[in-house]
């Protein structure tokens, strides 16, 4: 297998040429070839064709390098790339591993935020009926407070109406009484009218609510804060 001559270096002739450049044809010696690669215009120069080649071709193409056995080369080479192989493989196994890690732990993280949001929101649900039921036995009891009131209200003013009701009867049944005696009745008929004073009736009691629409913002401030990366 083709790797490089064994001669000395053509640049500096005092170093072992154990590097062939395939664009330069030429040999180098381990600081010379640093040097030579550090050239802008030979950065991408190789230096070891790494070929395998017939006993023809070693005359022909490759009279100048340096060969190595196949049979060992081919050794090598499976050597190192089973060891590489190994590597890669136990460092992708970890890789896997740590991912279904990753993954176990990340499904606990949402199950634990989705408990956490929801027992949040039903602690939100909860005060918020606590305070619709406070509200409706408020509005309840006031309203209890009010009709008891409207109903004195009226046993009051019904009462003044039975009366002129009953003065009005009175009154048509003096029309066969003497004179004498009607204005006798009449006089104390008159007392009676004059010792009522009809009570205005009160603005009657109202009961309103005014829907109060939170915003977003308002809304958002009562949770946390979701974070995701």
């Amino acid at each position: 297998m083709a790797q490089s001559a064994a001669s000395t270096c053509e640049i500096c002739t005092g170093g072992p040429g154990e590097h062939y450049c395939q664009q330069c044809d030429q040999l180098f010696c381990g600081s010379c070839k640093l040097s030579h690669l550090r050239t802008k215009s030979c950065k991408n120069h190789t230096f070891d064709c790494d070929t395998p080649v017939c006993r023809i071709c070693t005359v022909e193409k490759h009279s100048r390098h340096l060969m190595t056995d196949l049979t060992k080369s081919t050794k090598k080479l499976r050597s190192e790339l089973a060891k590489d192989i190994e590597l890669k493989e136990t460092t992708s196994r970890q890789n896997v591993n740590t991912i279904e890690k990753y993954t176990k732990a990340y499904r606990e993280e949402v199950k634990a935020v989705i408990k956490t949001i929801t027992e949040e929101g039903n602690s939100w649900k909860k005060l918020i009926d606590k305070k619709v039921e406070g509200f409706v036995k408020l509005v309840q009891d006031e309203e209890q407070k009010a009709l008891h009131n409207m109903s004195a209200l009226i046993k009051v003013h019904r009462k003044d109406f039975e009366n002129c009701q009953q003065w009005q009867k009175n009154i048509k049944e003096m029309e066969s009484i003497a004179d004498v005696l009607l204005l006798k009745k009449l006089k104390k008929l008159k007392v009676d009218v004059d010792n009522i004073e009809l009570q205005q009736v009160p603005e009657r009691s109202s009961v309103s609510y005014r829907n109060k629409k939170p915003l977003g913002t308002e809304i958002d401030s009562l949770f946390g804060e979701l974070q995701f990366k």
